[in-house]
């Protein structure tokens, strides 16, 4: 098919998972992304170009590299000594005071410089001297109003595009509450704390012995959000170490992982070129994951597929997770040690009232969701949940099953089944009825079973 084709397969295919889950994605941001917008240096090129700088160092990069296998924590551990030994000589003016004390340690001169490096790169205004395609680029970018962004890059780009959202570095975000919502998390550290910035093999073995800490937390955005996984190669370490964790909760080998898309650039896509729409990771030990692949040399098109509902448009993420995290410390804490005076007959109400949360926050709604709300509560996740699975993947094979055996989707129409729910211009979110749930049991059990569509439930 031509790329054009491809291009329409692709929004589809995105436009099916977000209104499948209802939610926004989740960006998952490397080295790529600064690069493409702010000029950023690879890792490699990162450290190449503060050797440079470094005239107690006489081997060059290419050489360490080669020295120590492609391991590039390894060429960072070994360069700390000679950082260490030129800021107490000659170099003690590119470093700041506070480095000196007894309390300092020797690894952390590497990392300040590092810093120091990528924060004159970037640029004092964004979108200032680039090209109109990528000013283009960052505007749709910023129009996706992720739920939330995880980065292993050490600059704050991510920050300058989405201003309205909190940053969270390092082993702050295994302490971060559970439940959150417009962050960034910045895994491998940030300029703005240099200590955190994961560069050397100790740093790395480190990280990766709270990985299973880190990847708890992040587990859940992966498995419940649409991911837009951008600025990483194919086969990147970065990614692969997260997706390994994710690959032991889904078990699904073989079967696409539908909620996740791995953005790819390729500067000699032409209109009759014919990228693959899936790309087959190798996660080590024999394990693999397929997800989804969208090949581009412009990305516009991509983000705008990815572009939140009209109505997200003024919603401040800062309020949300302050209101988010007031609502986790009341439950948690205040609550429970009789901090506040409580009215718990009206904090019955709410739990058992989706209307009771609005109006006791002041929120005013838009209709009366008690009739299909009663008729269709359930989301995918939660009718995974009912037949004992972990996550909605294995409901949506489920149906799959029965697109295949019956040539009948359920979701196609409103019917006894499923309902969809408009929000906003461009998004419809679904829901299911107590009858899929028993369907889908069948299915499950290899029981015979058929589908009749009716019209929705009244």
């Amino acid at each position: 098919m031509p790329y054009s084709d491809y291009r329409k397969q692709r929004i589809e295919s995105i436009g099916n998972c977000l209104s499948e889950l209802g939610c926004q994605p989740i960006i998952f941001a490397g080295a790529g992304l600064s690069r493409r917008y702010v000029g950023g240096p690879s890792w490699f090129e990162l450290l190449e170009a503060v050797v440079k700088q470094n005239p107690k160092i006489i081997d060059s990069i290419a050489f360490l590299y080669q020295k120590y296998q492609g391991n590039l924590f390894e060429v960072g551990e070994q360069l700390i000594p000679s950082f260490h030994s030129w800021a107490w000589a000659e170099g003690r003016e590119h470093f700041d005071d506070s480095l000196f004390s007894t309390l300092s340690r020797s690894e952390e001169f590497i990392k300040f410089f590092v810093a120091k490096y990528i924060k004159d790169l970037m640029p004092v205004e964004l979108t200032k001297d680039i090209e109109v395609s990528l000013k283009r680029e960052i505007e749709q970018l910023k129009a996706i109003r992720p739920h939330s962004i995880i980065t292993t890059n050490y600059d704050t780009l991510c920050e300058d595009i989405f201003p309205e959202y909190t940053r969270i570095v390092g082993q702050k975000i295994i302490k971060a509450s559970g439940i959150s919502i417009g962050e960034i998390f910045k895994i491998h550290g940030c300029v703005t704390d240099y200590k955190e910035i994961v560069l050397t093999t100790k740093d790395y073995e480190n990280w990766t012995n709270k990985k299973k800490y880190l990847s708890a937390k992040l587990l859940a955005y992966f498995l419940e959000h649409p991911v837009l996984i951008v600025g990483y190669k194919a086969q990147g370490p970065n990614v692969l170490a997260i997706l390994r964790d994710i690959d032991e909760i889904i078990a699904n080998p073989g079967s696409l992982v539908p909620n996740i898309f791995y953005l790819i650039y390729d500067q000699d896509i032409k209109e009759n070129s014919k990228p693959s729409s899936d790309i087959l990771l190798d996660l080590g030990n024999g394990n693999s994951m397929r997800i989804n692949a969208i090949y581009a040399n412009d990305f516009s098109w991509v983000f705008k597929a990815f572009e939140a509902n009209s109505s997200l448009e003024h919603v401040n993420p800062k309020l949300l997770r302050a209101l988010i995290a007031r609502t986790y410390d009341l439950v948690r804490h205040d609550i429970p040690r009789m901090g506040v005076q409580v009215d718990f007959a009206t904090l019955e109400q709410v739990a058992a009232s989706d209307e009771s949360l609005p109006k006791l926050l002041g929120i005013t709604g838009l209709s009366n969701p008690t009739m299909y709300n009663a008729a269709y509560p359930y989301t995918l996740t939660a009718v995974a949940k009912k037949l004992g699975y972990d996550t909605w993947h294995y409901a949506d094979q489920l149906h799959s099953k029965i697109v295949n055996d019956k040539e009948i989707s359920v979701k196609q129409s409103d019917n006894q089944y499923h309902i969809t729910v408009k929000a906003g211009d461009k998004t419809a979110f679904h829901k299911y009825s107590e009858a899929f749930v028993e369907l889908l049991r069948k299915v499950q059990g290899g029981k015979t079973y058929e589908v009749n569509l009716r019209e929705k439930l009244r």
